[in-house]
């Protein structure tokens, strides 16, 4: 009777501890997912707001709207649509993030206004001098 026990309780113990592997194990996955699906969407984020800071139709002119990003978010890539519906209506920008060699992905949609008034002339904003940022720690220095 004892080792029929024995061999119950064995039998009881392996079913429960290859549920709890098999549940620590789809936890790590759906984390790892979870972190990718964030990565995403502040990269989708990231591209909307440089749609939105620099106007729809300077955006297409000024960047890219297919690409890779930089390290360490290699594996991301994007694509930004920009629907022009009409004068005076918003335009309709998507955003698509990809990756996992594009079989996941991220899509974030958005209306964005034109810019009113006269058109933005591009300028340079490079500074006219360089600069020195380590001066402005060393100002006192004795000679």
């Amino acid at each position: 009777m004892a080792l029929v026990e024995v061999i119950l309780a064995a039998l009881l113990l392996g079913i429960g501890l290859s549920v709890a592997l098999s549940l620590a194990s789809t936890s790590i996955a759906r984390q790892r997912l979870g972190e990718q699906n964030l990565v995403a969407a502040w990269l989708a984020d990231e591209q909307m707001s440089l749609v939105v800071m620099d106007g729809p139709e300077m955006y297409l002119q000024n960047q890219q709207t297919t690409g890779q990003f930089e390290p360490p978010f290699e594996d991301y890539s994007y694509e930004v649509i920009v629907k022009h519906v009409g004068d005076w209506e918003p335009y309709e920008v998507t955003v698509f993030i990809d990756w996992d060699e594009k079989r996941r992905f991220f899509q974030l949609e958005s209306l964005i206004a034109p810019r009113q008034g006269e058109p933005e002339e591009p300028e340079d904003r490079r500074p006219l001098e360089a600069i020195d940022r380590e001066a402005i720690y060393y100002e006192d220095i004795i000679e």
